[in-house]
């Protein structure tokens, strides 16, 4: 009879938190970075400085239609061969997956704040406020609450797309998994651990994204009846 391999990962199960800790921390950062150079880029986005926008336009196209996976190999293994520098996969994925959160939002912010009606901006002028004072008492209120349900679902993103970071070798959740199986593989080659594994990664991922994307539903309705 096969063994299934949960022996297997209850003795390696300490290692699989490390790993799950590292998968959330990734994911955490990147969204924190994210939200607040996003709001930035939305903004600057709007700006009427042409050679700007153009730039922030060209970057905004790489980071959405290029697949992070090939900008974690692009930084990963570029930044060492151009300027010879000694590469940390943690660190690496918390700036790609930054700057691929950040140009999504960024481009949320700037649709929202280009479809705004235009007597808003001539209401907070015609009371005597400088543009600064106007995105941040009168525009971002309202770019914030209407924004909220697709920057948490960004979140949900977020967290499935830091398994590509076990390909630069960052001991992630999946990459600590990999590890597992083929330790237990090679010393019992009848082992069921890889479904087994793989199954319990599918639930550890369910129960992360899971109460995201109600809360993600959830803030969708109270924003649409507003």
């Amino acid at each position: 009879m096969q063994n299934s391999g949960v022996d297997a990962i209850i003795r390696a199960f300490p290692r699989l938190l490390n790993g799950l800790e590292m998968t959330v921390q990734i994911a955490a950062i990147s969204f924190i970075l994210s939200v607040l150079f996003g709001f930035l880029l939305g903004v600057l986005m709007n700006l009427r400085y042409k050679p700007l926008t153009i730039v922030l336009r060209l970057l905004l196209d790489a980071f959405r239609l290029i697949h992070p996976i090939i900008w974690l190999f692009v930084l990963f293994y570029g930044l060492s061969y151009v300027f010879h520098l000694s590469t940390d996969g943690y660190v690496i994925s918390i700036i790609v997956f930054t700057l691929w959160g950040s140009f999504e939002i960024g481009d949320l912010v700037r649709g929202y704040i280009s479809s705004l009606p235009r007597h808003q901006f001539e209401s907070s002028l015609a009371l005597g406020l400088n543009r600064r004072q106007m995105y941040a008492y009168i525009l971002l209120p309202q770019i914030v609450i209407r924004t909220t349900p697709s920057i948490v679902n960004l979140a949900t993103r977020l967290i499935k797309t830091t398994s590509l970071v076990s390909l630069i070798g960052v001991q992630d959740m999946l990459k600590i998994s990999q590890s597992i199986i083929q330790v237990t593989y090679y010393n019992n080659p009848t082992s069921m651990i890889s479904f087994t594994m793989y199954l319990l990664l599918l639930l550890l991922y369910f129960m992360i994204c899971f109460p995201l994307s109600l809360l993600s539903t959830f803030i969708e309705k109270k924003v649409s009846s507003l």
